[in-house]
């Protein structure tokens, strides 16, 4: 069973939909903006943008959660367009668009510096002039520098969830351990440690202008003590490879 398949059925109560984020994003966008959702998960975050006034389209390889997100979007009639392609599959989609955002720790699942500069690039591509594009993910370097590998357990009524790394050559080994109805199941991932230092400047290389990075979706200034590393960049008029 595959990482994010195991997750599916508690993943909305481990990670609820972020108003601060949702917040973040929208000051970003203008109402009627086209977004990609890039690693939507089970679309909490592409439903909110739809219902005001966004349209959405939510890329999530993991199939059942593509399902989720359908079906929530039938639900509460706001329409969000689903794809289950990957970040490395970007460049394949027809459209463009005026946002694309990458929150969630998702672009760190890329297996390189070098796959990350191709997600990069091929963003760059599908943003109209003047696109906003959008990263989050953990702040590696507060993970790598001061040895800051710990979660909080989550522990609800039905489950309870774990979290731990472990540092494995240019790798991180992300596990996670899910207990519920008396049976735990344990998973490990890769990750890539992706850090300011080199995102930053690859943004720069690809194109992109207008590059800001905060600590946390209510605008706070990025620093090593941050829980995350947030990118807000825009496209330039040229992209140079």
């Amino acid at each position: 069973m595959s990482f994010y398949k195991t997750l599916t059925p508690y993943y909305d109560q481990i990670f609820p939909a972020n108003e601060k984020a949702l917040s973040f994003l929208t000051s970003h966008f203008k109402k009627g903006d086209t977004l990609l959702d890039v690693g939507a998960g089970t679309g909490n975050m592409a439903i909110s943008l739809s219902q005001q006034g966004f349209q959405v389209t939510a890329m999530e390889p993991e199939e059942g959660m593509a399902e989720q997100i359908q079906i929530k979007s039938e639900s509460c009639h706001h329409p969000v367009t689903v794809t289950t392609k990957t970040m490395e599959q970007i460049e394949t989609i027809d459209e463009n668009y005026n946002g694309i955002y990458c929150i969630g720790n998702t672009l760190v699942h890329l297996n390189s510096f070098k796959d990350i500069h191709s997600f990069f690039k091929q963003t760059f591509q599908k943003l109209h002039s003047d696109g906003v594009f959008i990263l989050q993910i953990v702040n590696f370097d507060k993970v790598l520098i001061k040895k800051d590998f710990t979660f909080p357990v989550i522990k609800k009524e039905a489950f309870t969830f774990e979290r731990h790394y472990d540092l494995d050559e240019n790798h991180i080994l992300f596990t996670t351990t899910l207990s519920a109805n008396g049976v735990s199941q344990k998973n490990t991932i890769p990750l890539y440690p992706a850090t300011s230092t080199q995102l930053i400047p690859l943004l720069e290389q690809c194109g992109f202008e207008r590059i800001k990075a905060y600590g946390n979706f209510e605008y706070k200034a990025y620093s090593i003590d941050s829980p995350a590393l947030i990118i807000a960049a825009k496209k330039g008029k040229q992209e140079s490879l």
